[in-house]
């Protein structure tokens, strides 16, 4: 599929050069950029992404690539049997704002916005997506394993018993945090939020095809899982906390929920993703093996975490696990 052709053909558009804006392929044309991507969620959930994408640069978002129709006047094209999204992209981001700072009113304007969506909607249900998604990994692995005979699967199956008793540490961590309401605070409240935050904002474009919708422990959680699996020291986990909290205090709620998403190996369940999606995916292997030998550093982060991050426990009655 040639993707001059569908600018062409579908958009009347004619690509100029070829460009790459925040690792994705694309072209610019009239001092624009384009990128196209395979539509494989449901129209829905597309739609609900677009809506939060077109709020998100009415309140000054301008690096936001937004989905445009064809000529057809729809959103979906059909071509040589795949489905596509044409984003447009007209400003990128060339200021590195404050980490902390930057996410912290990104989620002050998200959780502005007015109506929940359903079907990107996590917020208050991530402890029956961890059960489900525990499951399906169990028996995912037993299957693919049955079918696929190889050294590495050796791999998956070896590390399955760490995965499952951190993960269910993790749910009956959040269960306990759950039956505590009286901790909810104002700044609990859904926002827009990121699948996987890793640095978004401070992209040079922001994809809506990320978005999601959820309590803003997510992306904080996030953000410091990515810090904790780059070897940041702890001084940078605290100025991002600090900058984050001059615009937005995080309630005790909020830090159990961060603690409990961090205890959840949330990078293992998407590396072995990678390992089961393709036969003998050696780079997927190769990462996943990678990912667990840190996994003795990870946890020592997460030793003490909330000292890490500025709370003495005994005035706020947060509880870490024990095995640490």
């Amino acid at each position: 599929m040639s993707f001059r052709e569908l600018l062409t053909d579908y958009y009347q558009i004619h690509a100029e050069e070829k460009v790459v804006v925040a690792e994705r392929n694309g072209f610019m044309s009239d001092g624009l950029f384009y990128f196209t991507i395979d539509s494989v969620n449901f129209e829905i959930i597309f739609m609900e992404q677009a809506v939060l994408a077109y709020y998100l640069i009415e309140n000054g978002y301008r690096h936001i690539a937004l989905p445009i129709r064809n000529r057809q006047d729809e959103w979906f094209s059909d071509y040589q049997g795949n489905k596509y999204l044409l984003y447009q992209l007209s400003e990128r981001n060339l200021e590195k704002d404050n980490p902390g700072k930057s996410l912290a009113a990104f989620h002050q304007i998200g959780s502005s916005y007015q109506f929940e969506p359903k079907t990107i909607s996590s917020y208050g249900q991530w402890k029956k997506l961890w059960v489900d998604k525990l499951t399906l990994f169990e028996e995912r692995i037993a299957q693919f394993t049955m079918e696929n005979e190889t050294e590495n699967n050796s791999l998956l199956i070896d590390a399955l018993p760490y995965i499952i008793g951190m993960s269910e540490n993790a749910i009956q961590y959040l269960r306990e945090t759950e039956e505590e309401e009286f901790r909810y605070a104002e700044f609990d409240q859904g926002t827009i939020a990121f699948l996987r935050y890793t640095y978004d904002l401070q992209h040079e474009a922001i994809w809506p095809d990320q978005f999601v919708y959820d309590h803003p422990a997510r992306d904080i959680a996030e953000h410091i899982r990515m810090l904790f699996l780059t070897n940041q020291s702890d001084r940078v986990l605290t100025e991002f906390i600090q900058e984050y909290q001059m615009t937005r205090p995080i309630s005790f709620f909020t830090w159990r929920l961060i603690y409990a998403r961090l205890l959840f190996p949330l990078h293992l369940f998407d590396a072995m993703e990678q390992c089961l999606r393709y036969e003998n995916n050696q780079e997927g292997y190769k990462a996943f093996s990678g990912l667990l030998e840190q996994q003795a550093n990870y946890e020592k982060r997460l030793q003490h975490f909330y000292k890490k991050a500025g709370i003495l426990k005994e005035e706020s009655d947060l509880i870490e696990v024990g095995w640490l």
